[in-house]
């Protein structure tokens, strides 16, 4: 696992360049070079110096072509800028570079581009670049799948100076792009009074922190805008009152922590779906990021890191467990029993959050029974199937 750069920003050393540059004919040029080659035999067979004259200037016109071609490709670098780690399926802006490291030369008509990750090509064109020039060019960019790349293929070129042939040549691209797990908070903990449009009501930074409802009262200098009940308010000016807000009851039991299970164990019968393990890894993504921004100290493992308990308290260990998501493989050969012990590490005073890539209820029947009631996920309902079922297959 990578540790998260302290550095958001990615600039590219310049890479060293490839010397080689291909030259391919085009329209133009077979057509030019076929009536060279005519006027030279025919020219030679009719024994007329100037038409093989002419024959020989046209070859002599490609050669200077090829030689000038060559030329304005050579010394051109390519450099790529932009963030070191991105979120999949979130746009940001890269920025792309040629510099001409030619002290003399001036460059002519370049076409220039990488291709990122998700085969995103980034290009584009410059018609003049002086001698130890440079040309910038920047483009929102956007990555589907998560992953992680240190080089990517970059290209220039041209078809200067006549158009008779196309010159390319194509060079490597340092540049460090990891492409982070889409975040999406399980709907789950919503439902289990998680979430409730924010962290729990109260200002409660623990899970299960909420109690029952007990009523309404006036607004007091000090209470949360979240408590403020927006439709009895609305009443209550309407008849010359005022602000009013719920009042609970002291809560019950506090969930001290959590720990968050994630495992692709499925039974026998059940299909592996390559697409949810990604929709369960962005859940995964989600759900540490809400429990941290929420205070909750969480404890997380899982079957494709071995089991490795890892620890998630300020945003830097935030940070370096969704790198370890970036990262993740599923793990083939996950057990029942594997299951069982990572569950029988929950501590007095955690809650538990288990997600998988399997339906809940190929796994349900392994869930302990804690004083706070455990939150299976159901990857089923992110990836479509849950609508297809209740639509009728339609």
């Amino acid at each position: 696992m990578r540790a998260a750069s302290a550095n958001p920003i990615s600039p590219t050393e310049p890479a060293v360049p490839d010397p080689r540059v291909r030259a391919t004919w085009t329209s133009r040029g077979m057509v030019l070079a076929g009536l060279g080659c005519a006027l030279f035999v025919v020219g030679m067979w009719r024994v007329d110096g100037v038409m093989a004259a002419l024959g020989l200037a046209v070859g002599g016109l490609f050669f200077m072509a090829w030689l000038l071609g060559r030329e304005n490709l050579k010394a051109l670098v390519l450099d790529y800028r932009g963030p070191r780690r991105v979120e999949a399926g979130k746009g940001f802006t890269g920025r792309l570079a040629i510099t001409n490291g030619r002290r003399v030369l001036d460059g002519f008509r370049i076409g220039f581009g990488v291709s990122l990750p998700g085969g995103k090509v980034f290009s584009g064109k410059v018609h003049w670049l002086e001698s130890t020039g440079r040309a910038e060019i920047s483009q929102r960019i956007s990555f589907e799948a998560r992953g992680y790349h240190e080089s990517h293929n970059g290209w220039v070129e041209s078809g200067f100076p006549l158009g008779l042939m196309r010159f390319r040549k194509e060079q490597k691209v340092a540049a460090e792009i990891g492409i982070l797990p889409a975040i999406k908070v399980p709907r789950e903990m919503t439902l289990s009074g998680f979430l409730l449009d924010g962290p729990p009501l109260g200002g409660s930074r623990y899970l299960g922190g909420i109690g029952e409802w007990k009523g309404l009262r006036e607004w007091r200098g000090g209470d949360s805008v979240r408590r403020i009940a927006w439709a009895a308010s609305m009443r209550s000016e309407a008849a010359g009152g005022g602000l009013l807000v719920r009042e609970d009851e002291p809560p019950g039991s506090q969930a001290e922590g959590c720990l968050v299970v994630f495992h692709s164990y499925g039974g026998d019968g059940h299909l592996i779906r390559p697409d949810r393990f990604e929709k369960a890894i962005s859940l995964m993504s989600g759900a540490l990021g809400a429990l941290q921004g929420w205070g909750m100290p969480v404890r997380w493992v899982s079957d494709f890191n071995g089991w490795r308990e890892m620890e998630v308290k300020t945003r830097r260990q935030l940070a370096l467990s969704r790198e370890s998501l970036m990262l993740a493989t599923r793990a083939a050969w996950t057990e029942a029993h594997d299951l069982r012990s990572a569950l029988a590490t929950v501590r007095d005073g955690e809650c538990v959050v288990v997600i998988s890539d399997m339906p809940v209820a190929a796994w349900v029947v392994i869930m302990p029974k804690t004083v706070l009631p455990p939150v299976p996920v159901e990857v089923s309902n992110y990836d479509g199937s849950s609508r297809l079922r209740k639509g009728g297959g339609k």
